[in-house]
């Protein structure tokens, strides 16, 4: 997208200049960022950090849906994608929850918000309002039982993202409730899927 902008520096240049947002954060998994420096384009060699998306911390999505289903005033915000998975007792249904965990993590909670599949089932107003207000919503299963899916179909919600691990990712399932492996082959589908439906 190219716009007509005045540099900061006050030289008072007005240059077109080829706007391109890129996000980075450091690789060490602790959630710092990093700002990338960019030089204008009139030349004079003035330098400005470039604001990224904050990412936040804490499922906070939750106790927001909490409150404004009790009537508690609350700050509105901007709804993040609802991430819903099976954590089955097998060792593909344990790693739903642990990966989508590190997918809520790797992209911020204003971005994924993960929900409790069995409030969904149990009818509890505040999950219900938190998927019914959610950008949109994530199911994530371990095989094709699909009881992620299921649920949620069941509750009148039809996910706009669906994964299923053993089938999908090619993950053997098995019963082994300690394995942690493909965690990050399974974090990564899943985090392509909350910035497909964030991002739409």
């Amino acid at each position: 997208m190219s716009e007509k902008n005045f540099c900061g520096c006050g030289c008072a240049s007005v240059e077109k200049e080829e706007v391109k947002e890129v996000k980075t954060n450091v690789g060490c998994g602790c959630g710092a960022e990093e700002s990338e420096k960019v030089v204008v384009s009139c030349g004079c060699s003035s330098q400005f950090e470039k604001i990224e998306e904050k990412k936040e911390k804490e499922n906070w999505y939750l106790p927001y849906m909490d409150k404004k289903t009790k009537g508690i005033e609350v700050e509105e915000k901007k709804s993040p994608v609802a991430v819903f998975y099976c954590a089955g007792a097998s060792n593909v249904g344990q790693s739903t929850m642990l990966s989508s965990v590190k997918a809520a993590n790797e992209v911020g909670y204003n971005r994924a918000a993960l929900l409790c599949l069995a409030s969904i089932s149990a009818g509890l107003a505040n999950i219900t309002n938190g998927a019914k207000n959610a950008k949109g919503i994530v199911a994530i299963d371990g095989c094709p039982m699909s009881c992620a899916k299921r649920t949620l179909e069941k509750a009148a919600f039809n996910p706009d993202e669906h994964i299923i691990i053993s089938k999908d990712l090619n993950v053997s399932k098995n019963f082994d409730l300690n394995s942690s492996t493909d965690l990050e082959l399974i974090k990564d589908a899943v985090v392509e899927k909350i910035n497909k439906v964030y991002e739409k």
